[in-house]
């Protein structure tokens, strides 16, 4: 493994044990046995580090989304589609913790307001097209509901259950989200739509 990469594996270890806002570079460097100006020729800040995380959690989750849009739009792909998104997201819990400083990252150098436009256009689409294929049933202001669900569901499930859930294991965790938005997504489910749920999103054998 190249140094750049234990780098950012080092940095996701130390990140998802301590939180962001507890782990420095000089920490980084030391677990790593290198010295600071070996990490900086790397990643000149800290935040060059946590910038590349969230350049691979927006890569991934995008992979994710273009796989679901492949095939037609069906309520258990979507849900197969977020637990592989919520497992993408618990892998990187770390960079979501130190919320502050991971704010002002995000707002200020990974362009998050057009991450986040993209992510609701996203949304949008796919509710409208599981409309469209008869398995959800939705008025307008139901679609807008929805949308602004998933965005609130996305942005906070993690840290109800990194401080609630943080001793189960991770596929018990994700069981429990997905089961959380498997209720909410039923209450606006065409017959089709209920059975697709009851048979979607389960764990890979």
């Amino acid at each position: 493994m190249k140094t750049r990469e234990k780098i950012i594996q080092t940095a996701l270890q130390l990140f998802n044990e301590k939180g962001l806002s507890q782990v420095g570079v000089r920490e980084i460097a030391r677990a790593l046995d290198i010295s600071v100006g070996n990490l900086s020729y790397h990643f000149p800040k800290k935040e060059d580090i946590v910038l590349e995380l969230f350049e691979r959690i927006r890569s991934t989750n995008e992979g994710h989304y273009a796989a679901y849009f492949a095939g037609p739009p069906q309520l258990d792909r979507f849900l197969a589609c977020f637990r592989a998104i919520f497992h993408n997201q618990y892998r990187h819990r770390g960079v979501f913790m130190g919320n502050d400083e991971a704010n002002r990252i995000l707002q200020s150098q990974f362009g998050y307001a057009a991450v986040e436009q993209r992510r609701r256009d996203f949304m949008t689409r796919i509710f409208s097209e599981l409309h469209t294929a008869g398995e959800l049933s939705l008025q307008a202001d139901e679609l807008t509901f929805l949308v602004s669900f998933m965005t609130l569901f996305g942005r906070f499930w993690m840290m109800e259950a990194f401080v609630s859930f943080r001793d189960r294991p991770v596929e018990e965790i994700i069981d429990h989200y997905l089961g959380l938005l498997r209720f909410q997504l039923g209450l606006f489910a065409t017959e089709t739509g209920r059975r697709r749920l009851a048979k979607g999103g389960e764990r890979s054998a």
